[in-house]
């Protein structure tokens, strides 16, 4: 498999994961709206909320090099600045998960995870499949971030080679692996966007409120 096919797939599950994510987020704080649940369902998507900043953070400075100029001009700096800190920044997933799911855990003791009521029964089974798959075990969501960044990692370094005998040969190749990223950012953004809604709610942020 290309690096390039391992990185947009990476970056695509990320953007899928967020739309779940959203989609659960959205119909439990609409019919859960105050309480401990409430503010800790909140807490729990703020964590989870934090590994998607990771990749827009570090993702969309490389993207934003969209003409052969720019990226002659900003590629080697930008790279650098990639290089010097993705180690660092993919570590942090994986502690937003880990808090993510300790509240999780204390979510799952409260009456409210225990509704009978259709439509909240079937989205709290949703949320149960999204920690099992993305969050716990493994924690395929922090994993995807850590293969996206490491594969960029390698990809750049490839581009960083071929620019040091052809620019122009090297923004072509750059160009050609990050050209779909935009659409898979704006989602991200899109969905990251309807979370900070959810999680600046007074309603389940009491802090707000005030």
């Amino acid at each position: 498999m290309s690096i390039e096919l391992v990185i947009v797939k990476e970056l695509a599950n990320i953007g899928v994961t967020l739309t779940e994510l959203s989609s659960i987020a959205r119909t439990v704080t609409s019919e859960i709206r105050r309480g401990e649940f409430a503010k800790l369902f909140t807490e729990m998507v703020a964590e989870l909320a934090k590994c998607y900043d990771v990749v827009d953070d570090n993702i969309s400075p490389l993207a934003e090099l969209d003409s052969e100029l720019d990226f002659v001009a900003n590629f080697d700096v930008r790279h650098a600045d990639y290089k010097a800190r993705y180690l660092k920044e993919i570590s942090k997933p994986r502690t937003y998960v880990d808090d993510a799911y300790e509240t999780y855990l204390t979510l799952k003791t409260l009456r409210e995870s225990k509704t009978s009521y259709p439509l909240l029964k079937r989205t709290f089974g949703r949320l149960d499949e999204f920690v099992d798959k993305w969050v716990t075990n493994d924690a395929w969501l922090a994993m995807s971030i850590d293969t996206l960044f490491k594969m960029l990692h390698r990809l750049l370094n490839e581009v960083a080679e071929v620019k040091q005998k052809d620019p122009s040969d090297a923004y072509l190749i750059y160009h050609a692996a990050l050209s779909d990223f935009d659409g898979y950012l704006a989602l991200i953004r899109d969905k990251r966007g309807l979370l900070d809604e959810i999680i600046d709610m007074p309603e389940t942020n009491p802090a707000l409120a005030l």
